[in-house]
């Protein structure tokens, strides 16, 4: 099977703008009469914020993924059938969070919404670390020197680490749910702030430099 990573990346990436789509889709403002007042109006509006505060969690987790699923597609020179079924894999997860995001939306302090949405973003981490690893350990990353080698053996060590400790905090925050739903809300801020911690690692740069190795091996 001959399948470009590009391929892969672009197919991905329409799922993922759909997902997007179809989530923001899911916010509707009320119907607003006539002779509503400006109080009334802005109270309806407040009644939105845990779907907008959800959609924006939501949002960054996505958007978390897509950035990460670029910068490893970016890393690896070739895919395998297994590494396609586990990017779906993936895909199933990310298309279902427009689902516990409304569910959240609707019903903010739920111990079972926060649960769902906890679990459902654990099984989306999941994935990803099953893709990734899999991509590691079948030799589907470039190739180059020592140096650039090690490079990748870094970013490859700085994700796992942080993908590991999402994937413990949304799993602590299905129970702690049932405990108190303000719990499991920290739980759901901290992956993204992990996340946005920058590492020392240039993902472009080093990209760059293995196409270069690979069109001039020399």
């Amino acid at each position: 099977m001959n399948i470009s990573t590009n391929r892969v990346e672009n197919f991905s990436d329409g799922v993922i703008s759909i997902i997007i789509t179809i989530m923001v889709f899911s916010i509707r403002f009320p119907h607003i009469g006539i002779k509503y007042s400006p109080h009334e109006i802005w109270h309806d509006m407040e009644r939105l914020t845990p779907h907008l505060i959800a959609y924006l969690f939501s949002f960054l987790i996505i958007g978390i993924m897509w950035l990460n699923h670029h910068h490893v597609f970016h890393l690896m020179e070739k895919v395998d059938e297994k590494l396609l079924w586990l990017n779906l894999h993936l895909l199933f997860w990310l298309s279902l969070v427009p689902f516990p995001t409304g569910m959240l939306g609707e019903n903010p302090f739920l111990p079972e919404a926060a649960a769902m949405y906890a679990g459902t973003l654990f099984c989306v981490v999941t994935a990803f670390v099953m893709m990734r690893t899999y991509a590691e350990r079948h030799d589907m990353m470039y190739r180059a020197d020592r140096a650039i080698n090690k490079q990748i053996k870094r970013v490859n060590k700085k994700a796992r680490i942080k993908y590991l400790v999402s994937m413990a905090i949304y799993l602590l925050a299905i129970p702690a749910a049932y405990y108190s739903v303000y719990i499991s809300f920290v739980c759901f801020a901290v992956p993204p702030i992990l996340f946005f911690i920058p590492d020392g690692i240039d993902d472009e740069e080093l990209a760059r430099q293995l196409i270069e190795k690979s069109e001039n091996p020399a």
